[in-house]
């Protein structure tokens, strides 16, 4: 067999070295500024003032906080309990218990934890398998009202009281009369007194910062190396983590303002029958989380078809940007087109995008819309196969930038 050539040799060489190092690139992360293109990134640094740093191929890419939208994508929790932090926090945990005024465990991602109590909503004992695994249970969770702990059988019952200690295998609830001592395994789930609970950061710099167990962290502060991370939450106390656990990065009070986080100034739905459906903020039509193509939401609007809402702009911003889907809640059912309309004061609406029709079970689709100068922007959604079978509309990361 004759022997390559030198340039040959280097040639197959220069091939092999591009063909390892693209899908090394390609696998990334994706960064999404306020401003320019995306680019696929490793996080590497994080400043106290939200000054974040990725590692970009050979470049250094930096960005302020404020000019984030998000990195990475956040996965479904995986396993163990999970707690519940006030302002929407959920920590994936293999332990748990309560040390004096502390909450306690220890978790893959975060080692061994402490936080005050008054942060921590519930706790998810036993969640059930599957991509929604807990969803049911922590709505429930957030939904109790009131005062005195509830504790969350799994026959359906509630117990309230005062949680006085509560390890391993046992919690104790005061009560009138003697406490009570019920084992965990007979509990679903244990919500903490509603009233005693710590008001969260709804304003400023801040973020959801998603870990690869499925935690994810609504912090105020975040400083970050290549080796390790400490967050520090939304109502008071801090976590550790190392960096490689963090694969996604939201930011909130930044740059994008999120429609979710306004108050619209109008919405219809019109029943094709009989049915009226509410929109939801950040939950899909159903009132479950945001899901397209298997990936959970935080931000978003859900609608079903045919609906309109309308925001007030004042001018303010440049472009509208979301990415469009049917839920994952339709399964493959569900068909809808998403129109953007906006006014400039005079009250003749101007389209400014509109989508072919959109199908259940496939993937979801990133838009930007011009909106500078207007005063107003409504987002609709019609129906087109089958009339409004299944059309669970998504607005995906609805956000407005200045």
């Amino acid at each position: 067999m004759p022997r390559l050539s030198l340039a040959l040799r280097r040639l197959l060489l220069l091939f092999t070295m591009l063909v390892i190092s693209v899908p090394a690139i390609a696998d990334e992360p994706l960064a999404i500024p306020t401003d320019g293109e995306p680019f696929r990134g490793k996080l590497t640094s994080v400043q106290a003032d939200w000054q974040l740093e990725f590692a970009a191929g050979d470049e250094s890419r930096k960005l302020a906080g404020d000019e984030l939208v998000a990195w990475g994508k956040p996965v479904d929790p995986v396993g163990g309990a999970q707690v519940l932090v006030v302002g929407g926090g959920l920590i994936v945990t293999n332990s748990v218990k309560l040390d004096g005024e502390s909450l306690t465990g220890a978790s893959a991602s975060l080692g061994a934890w402490s936080l005050p109590i008054d942060v921590c909503a519930g706790i998810v004992l036993k969640a059930p398998s599957g991509r929604n695994g807990g969803e049911t249970i922590r709505r429930r969770i957030l939904a109790v009202k009131g005062r005195g702990d509830r504790l969350l059988l799994e026959n359906g019952d509630e117990l309230t009281g005062t949680i006085t200690a509560l390890g391993e295998t046992a919690v104790t609830l005061r009560r009138e009369g003697d406490p009570l001592e019920i084992k965990l395994d007979t509990l679903a789930a244990i919500a903490f007194d509603p009233s005693l609970l710590a008001a969260p950061q709804t304003s400023g710099l801040r973020a959801i910062v998603g870990l690869n167990d499925g935690s994810h962290i609504i912090a105020t502060e975040m400083t970050a190396d290549s080796r390790n991370a400490k967050l520090k939450i939304a109502g008071g106390g801090e976590l550790q983590t190392a960096t490689a656990w963090i694969i996604f990065v939201q930011m909130l009070g930044g740059g994008a303002v999120y429609l979710s986080d306004l108050e619209p100034a109008s919405y219809r739905h019109l029943p094709l029958l009989t049915l009226s459906w509410p929109y939801h903020n950040d939950l899909n039509v159903n009132g479950s989380q945001l899901r397209s193509g298997g990936r959970p939401y935080f931000k978003g609007l859900g609608l079903h078809s045919p609906a309109r809402i309308t925001y007030d702009l004042d001018g303010q911003y440049q472009r509208f940007e979301a990415d469009l889907a049917v839920d994952d809640s339709a399964g493959p059912r569900g068909s809808v087109a998403f129109r953007v309309f906006v006014d400039d004061g005079t009250g003749g609406w101007q389209e400014r995008f509109t989508s072919p029709i959109i199908r259940g079970g496939e993937l979801s689709r990133r838009i930007s819309a011009d909106v500078s100068g207007a005063k107003r922007i409504s987002l609709l959604v019609d129906f087109a196969d089958r009339g409004d079978e299944l059309d669970h509309a998504d607005w995906l990361d609805a956000r407005l930038i200045k």
